[in-house]
Order: structure tokens, then C-alpha cells, then sequence
């Protein structure tokens, strides 16, 4: 019963999406409060419905109920306990409904948020929610019923994949996809304020912003988890590959880099209107195309976890998006006017402009070469593959210019500035970076590339702890100590301390990327038990070779003594697990890490003989790329802090109505 009432509970969710998509805008539209009361309810009882049917499918999960056929397809009498969360979502249907909850719970909060102070857009803004839920909820209904029920139930289920059988499963994707549909918030906000006439009011952008900054933190975590998950449990040593399915989540949080940086222009300036549109448009359609790409469309990928056909209905979803946003953007135009006008190349409106190009350039290429594969095919027939070296080749330099500017744009002022004053501002950056370089030279990296990607580094980390440093001493002046300078410094302008935070978060990720990407060493070895072998400083004993057998799988495990010096820093143990019914290898690897290096140890093959194969690995500096995670995080929740507000209220008393 308690399935049939999950399966009740997704149709009456979906035809309740439906009426709120049409009450809501047709109550925006016709100016009727009853409609638009009667959808914010119906939206507020969405997440109810949809608790329902989770409930019904976790249950079947933990009851063994292959009955249903999602249980059946993702799960086995062997599996842990533990892994019904992770199979919930294992699939496409489950990650499906697992969208929809999600999604429904964040648009009752953004609704929520919005509603008193935007009361002429919120009719749109919850239209077009709904209209997304609509979409899910429809293809789950229809296409991916996570709760129907097979004509004969099996004594046991297929199981999880192995692959998914790890700790960053648990929070890699729910993580990644919940990333990837918020990003749906900030859009509707935003076009649900164009087609209200209140594009040139500028009352959406604190909350735009806002809703932005949510979305990039969350996509940002579920990029880094998945780095982190590929690089212990795939067995190769790195995080990242250009993968389509990396990049479905790198080209909207390059979007969104550039739309939380661009909005600030339009609060501070009143410009940027259309093109802040624009970037939000562009933000929502590559996290549709990520979605397609994740949901097992024709672009190849390495580990997109759930297969499937209806990665076109997402494509088709897309192309319908981005025409209708469109339309509405050339038809709403005449509002989106911006109050002033560019004055001069030499400001900090020209360079939050030109880093934004430079996001979205680099998000267009990642695009290309995602779906170019795709392209050569089905155009000529032929098969391509573009991999790491032409990312790195074209993106890399893309994403240092980026750096650099992200470095010294702070310096300049607003409006407009001479050549004099901008040399004056930038040059304790220019000198640092100059510096890093001498001193990268000196202690023996020779790569001109590597040299350049370090001081671009010293002059991004320059343009912060100078901003710090010049802001602290100004306080100290007042006779305050510095510790209490500091803080009273960041807390007095959150948003753009928490954001230099933020900046030292992505400057942490790019030492550990650069460093790891040039100079990591790699060795393969075959070792017997009880030999001995030198890497770098390490010595490394090969003690013995254990297997265990489970009811589905086989494990090996490989135990090594490992020594740095005169240091004895214990024992690893790297294992391989072979799972019969998939015919699958699942490798994790043995890490040890710390801020210099780390010590990794991946098994390539276990003989009978004793004899093994063995991959070691030197990456330097990989922990500060895991570091900067929490960093990031602490200074975008810092800038999105309670503050006391400078702007005011764009809504007149008399334009608001109750609602």
C-alpha cells in the first residue's frame, strides 16, 4: 500500500504543478490575487506530496521489495544497509524524484523570500518554478516511474553499481544535482521580474544575488566532492579529466561566476541590465544541458551513473527554454535599460566585464568540445575524441587570465581612473607576482609555462592580502589593535570581504592544480612480498597480499609499510575489489596526504604468485585543492550574512499589494 500511495502521490504532484504553472501566471497576468494565493499554496503543499513518495520508495529499499523495479534494478540482498540512501538516486527515475523534492523544497523558499518584497514579480517567478517542476514531474510520471511495479517480482534485485559503493556517493550527487537545478532559482527571479515591467527597477538584484551566490556555492561543493570521489576510488591518480560529465557542472558554475560578479555592477551602478539577463539565460540553459549530459544522452562519458534515452526530452526542454527566455528578453528590452553608461576602459565596471566574457568564453569552449564528439558523428560519421590536452591547451590560459584579473581588478575604482593611478594601485601585485617568479626560478622549476601559472598566483594572492593589509592599517590609525582592525575591517563590507575570501579559496585550488598538473611523479612497479622500493624520499615494503570473499564480490587488499626518511609513517592498504555479477574492478586507492605532497598507492593487478602490479604516485600540493573547499564555503556564507542594508526600498508603499 505504502508504494501505490508514493505512486498516487507523483501523479497528484504533477497535476498540481501544472495548475500552479498556469494560475500563477495567469494571476501575474491578469492582476488576480485569489489565483496567485491559491498557486503559492498549492507550491507550499508540492514537497509534502513528494515526501510521500521518497517515503514509499526508501521504504521498498529497506523492505527488499523488488517488486518495484527501480528496487529491483538498484539494490541486492547483499548490499549495506547504509547504500538505500544512495541507491534512491542511483538511477534515473530515483535521481529524478530526488530533483523534484529538492527542487520543490527550494522554490518554496525562494517564494518565500521574495514574496513581501517582490510582490509584482513573484507571479512570475513561481510560474516558471512550477513550470520546471512540471517538466520532472511529467517525465516521472510518464517516462521514470521510480515506484512501478514489475509483472513478476525476482528472488533478489541486480544490485548497486560497485563504482557507487563509496563514501562519495553520499554526497557527490545529491550535491552536484541539487547544484545544477537551483540554478533554475536565480533565473526565475530574475525573468520573472522582466516579464513583471521591473527589470529597470533593480528591486530583484539583492535577492538575485543572493539566490546566485546559493546556487555557485553549491555547484562549487559538488565539483570539488566530485574531484575528491574520482581521485580516491577510480584508481588513476587525478580529479579531473574534462569528462562531459565533470563538465556538465563546470559550464553553469562558470556561468554563474560571471552572473554573482556582474550583478554587483548593477547594484552598484544601475548597468549591466540586459547583459546580466543574458548571463542568467546562458546559466540556465548549460545547467539543462548538464542535466542532458547526465542523463545518459549521446555525449560520451566515462562515469555518467544513469543511462537512459530521455536525455533528449532535456535537450528539447532546453531548446524550449532558451527560444521562450529569448522571446521574452527582446520583448521586455525597452525596460531593461541601464541607468548609466560604461565611461571608461579604466575602471572596475570595464574589468568585471571583461572577466565575465572571459567566464563565458571558457564555458562556450568546455561546451564544444563536450558535444563535438557528438557532432563529428552524426555530421561525418566519424569518431573524435577531444580529452584533456585540448582543454588545457585552450581553457588553461583562458582561467589564468581570469586569475590575474581577479587579482588586480579590486584596484580599480569605479567610474573611471588615469594610467598614473592604475600603475600606482597595481604595481605592489605586479611586484609580487615578479617575485614568485624569481623565487620559483631559484628553487629549480624550469617549465615557462608552471612559471607563469605560479606568479599569476603571487599576483592574485598580492591583490587580496594587500587589500587586507591596506584596509587593517587605515583602522590601526585609530588606534585599534590588529586583530580587532582586521575583523571590524571584513565585517564592515561582507560581501566583498567574504568574496576576498572566496578568492583565496580559488587561488588554494589553483596552487594544488598547478602543482599536481606539472610536477607529479609516477611510477609502476611489480613488487613481490617482502621486497622493498624507493620513490622520491619514500621507501615503500610490500608486507603481504590478503583476499576475502563476499557473497558479491571479491577483495584484495595489499599491505605496505612506508617510511620517508628516518620518518616510519605506518601502514597503507591499498585494495581491489572485483564484483562477479558486473564483471567490474573497483579501486581504492591508499592515500596519505599533507600539505607538501601526497603519497598515493594505487593496485593495477594481484597475481596468484604473489607477484602485483602497483601504481605510485607523488602529487604535490593536491591537499590545498581539498582545503579550499571550506574556505570557499566560510567566505560565501560570510558575504551572505546578515548586514545592515545601504539600499533602499525600490517598492513604494502605494505599488504594494497584499498577497
Amino acid at each position: 500500500m505504502f508504494v501505490e500511495a508514493g505512486y498516487i502521490a507523483i501523479g497528484v504532484s504533477f497535476a498540481l504543478s501544472i495548475y500552479i504553472s498556469i494560475a500563477a501566471l495567469v494571476g501575474g497576468i491578469k492582476k488576480i490575487p485569489e489565483l496567485i494565493v491559491s498557486a503559492r499554496w498549492g507550491l507550499y503543499s508540492l514537497p509534502v506530496l513528494l515526501l510521500v513518495a521518497v517515503a514509499a520508495l526508501v521504504n521498498a529499499f529497506v523492505a527488499n521489495d523488488f517488486s518495484v523495479r527501480y528496487v529491483a534494478e538498484n539494490s541486492n540482498l547483499a548490499m549495506p544497509q547504509q547504500y538505500t540512501w544512495v541507491a534512491l538516486y542511483a538511477g534515473n527515475a530515483g535521481s529524478l524524484l530526488f530533483i523534484a523534492i529538492v527542487f520543490s523544497l527550494l522554490a518554496v523558499i525562494a517564494i518565500l523570500s521574495i514574496r513581501k518584497s517582490l510582490p509584482h514579480s513573484t507571479p512570475y517567478a513561481l510560474g516558471l518554478m512550477a513550470l520546471v517542476l512540471t517538466f520532472f514531474l511529467g517525465i516521472i510520471c510518464f517516462m521514470a516511474n521510480p515506484l512501478e511495479r514489475l509483472p513478476v517480482t525476482p528472488a533478489d534485485g541486480q544490485g548497486i553499481n560497485p563504482l557507487l559503493v563509496h563514501f562519495g556517493m553520499f554526497i557527490h550527487p545529491p550535491v552536484q544535482m541539487t547544484g545544477l537545478v537551483s540554478v533554475s532559482i536565480p533565473f526565475s527571479i530574475a525573468i520573472g521580474a522582466m516579464l513583471a515591467k521591473r527589470g529597470g527597477r533593480d528591486e530583484w538584484v539583492d535577492i538575485g544575488r543572493i539566490w546566485g551566490m546559493i546556487s555557485w556555492l553549491i555547484l562549487t561543493m559538488g565539483l570539488l566532492l566530485g574531484s575528491w570521489w574520482a581521485y580516491t576510488i577510480l584508481g588513476w591518480g587525478g580529479y579531473w579529466a574534462w569528462d562531459p560529465v565533470e563538465n556538465s557542472a563546470l559550464m553553469p558554475w562558470l556561468a554563474m561566476t560571471a552572473f554573482i560578479h556582474s550583478i554587483m555592477v548593477q547594484k552598484r551602478r544601475g548597468m549591466f541590465r540586459m547583459w546580466n539577463m543574458v548571463i542568467i539565460i546562458v546559466a540556465f540553459t548549460l545547467s539543462l544541458m548538464g542535466m542532458f549530459i547526465n542523463r545518459g544522452g549521446p555525449v560520451p562519458s566515462v562515469h555518467s551513473f544513469a543511462q537512459s534515452t530521455m536525455g533528449w526530452l532535456f535537450l528539447m526542454f532546453m531548446g524550449v527554454s532558451l527560444f521562450g527566455s529569448l522571446i521574452a528578453f527582446l520583448w521586455r528590452m525597452d525596460n531593461l535599460v541601464s541607468r548609466e553608461k560604461l565611461e571608461s576602459l579604466l575602471s572596475r565596471e570595464s574589468m568585471f566585464l571583461f572577466q565575465n566574457v572571459l567566464f563565458l568564453i571558457a564555458a562556450f569552449i568546455t561546451l564544444w568540445g563536450s558535444v563535438f564528439p557528438v557532432l563529428a558523428s552524426v555530421i561525418n560519421d566519424t569518431t573524435v575524441t577531444v580529452g584533456e590536452p585540448f582543454y588545457n591547451v585552450v581553457v588553461g590560459p583562458i582561467l589564468l587570465i581570469i586569475l590575474a584579473v581577479m587579482g588586480i581588478g579590486p584596484f580599480f575604482p569605479w567610474r573611471r581612473s588615469t594610467r598614473r593611478n592604475i600603475y600606482r594601485a597595481i604595481r605592489v601585485p605586479i611586484a609580487a607576482g615578479i617575485l614568485t617568479a624569481i623565487i620559483i626560478i631559484a628553487v629549480g622549476i624550469r617549465q615557462p609555462v608552471a612559471i607563469l601559472a605560479f606568479a599569476v598566483c603571487g599576483v592574485a594572492a598580492a591583490g587580496i592580502f594587500n587589500e587586507w593589509f591596506r584596509g587593517t592599517r587605515s583602522r590601526m590609525r585609530k588606534k585599534e589593535p590588529i586583530w580587532i582592525a582586521f575583523t571590524k575591517l571584513i565585517a564592515s563590507n561582507r560581501p566583498r570581504y567574504g568574496g576576498y575570501i572566496v578568492h583565496l579559496g580559488i587561488l588554494m585550488l589553483a596552487i594544488g592544480a598547478i602543482a599536481s598538473s606539472f610536477y607529479s611523479t609516477q611510477r609502476d612497479i611489480i613488487m613481490q612480498p617482502g621486497e622493498t622500493y624507493e620513490v622520491g624520499d619514500y621507501s615503500i615494503s610490500y608486507i603481504d597480499s590478503t583476499e576475502k570473499k563476499y557473497s558479491d564480490r571479491d577483495e584484495f587488499i595489499g599491505e605496505f609499510k612506508v617510511t620517508k626518511g628516518d620518518e616510519d609513517l605506518g601502514m597503507m592498504y591499498p585494495k581491489q575489489s572485483f564484483y562477479r555479477e558486473f564483471r567490474i574492478n573497483a579501486t581504492h586507492a591508499a592515500i596519505r596526504s599533507n600539505p607538501i605532497e601526497d603519497f598515493y598507492i594505487i593496485p593495477s593487478q594481484f597475481s596468484d604468485d604473489g607477484e602485483s602490479i602497483f601504481r605510485i604516485l607523488l602529487n604535490p600540493l593536491v591537499w590545498w585543492m581539498w582545503a579550499a573547499g571550506p574556505v570557499m564555503a566560510i567566505g560565501t556564507i560570510f558575504a551572505l550574512s546578515p548586514q545592515k542594508r545601504l539600499s533602499t526600498n525600490l517598492i513604494s508603499k502605494k505599488e504594494k499589494v497584499s498577497l
